[in-house]
């Protein structure tokens, strides 16, 4: 019974960390889904410069009169002699918000600010502002997901070897049944005459 009872709390621990998980999961996506890409945006236009900071990542939007086809994005850093371009076009219609088509993303490696060219007005978005108002919540909720899962099989695993004990213990309780001896047969004298005794045999 000790090991079934453990079995039924791992269980539950279980069950409990899959609904946070996908409590944690339902907040995260909602949160994201209410992001107002303008208010957020640190950039918004054709031409100019974008802030950045040293190792951030961030994500270009194009007001969705345009496709992501529609539109040349050209965000890059001169430096010296050379002209570095930090923008990646990545047309994922998923990433789609309000008012806005994806059309792409960069990253930075300094502190700064990077120049912005473009054919269409285009927007820019901080990638942190995802993590701070949804994504955090979504990723922790893997976690959970995580530990909840290995729970269940432990818990049934657990459940199901108790179960095979309970049962093999009452097939086998360990009950002997010993048959009772019959009594000894009665000895009977062979040649000898019944009703007489061995001495009558010898007087006569």
């Amino acid at each position: 019974m000790g090991a079934e009872r453990t079995g039924y709390y791992i269980l539950g621990f279980s069950v409990f960390s899959i609904v946070i998980a996908a409590a944690l999961l339902r907040v995260g996506s909602f949160q994201i889904d209410e992001i107002d890409v303008e208010e957020e945006a640190i950039f918004t236009g054709r031409n100019g410069n974008v802030p950045v900071v040293e190792y951030g990542t961030y994500s270009v939007f194009v007001v969705s009169d345009y496709s992501c086809d529609d539109v040349e994005v050209s965000i890059y850093l001169e430096e010296g002699e050379g002209v570095w371009e930090y923008f990646f076009r990545d047309c994922d219609k998923y990433l789609n918000e309000k008012g806005w088509n994806y059309v792409g993303y960069f990253s930075s490696d300094f502190e700064g600010s990077l120049n912005v060219e473009a054919n269409r007005q285009i927007l820019i978005i901080d990638d942190m502002v995802y993590f701070n108002e949804g994504a955090g919540a979504m990723l922790l909720s893997f976690p959970f997901c995580c530990l909840g899962v290995i729970g269940l099989i432990i818990a049934v695993t657990v459940l199901i070897t108790a179960k095979g004990k309970v049962q093999g213990t009452i097939a086998n309780p360990g009950i002997v049944f010993i048959e009772p001896t019959p009594p000894p047969e009665e000895k009977v004298q062979v040649g000898a005459e019944g009703g007489s005794e061995w001495w009558d045999k010898e007087d006569s």
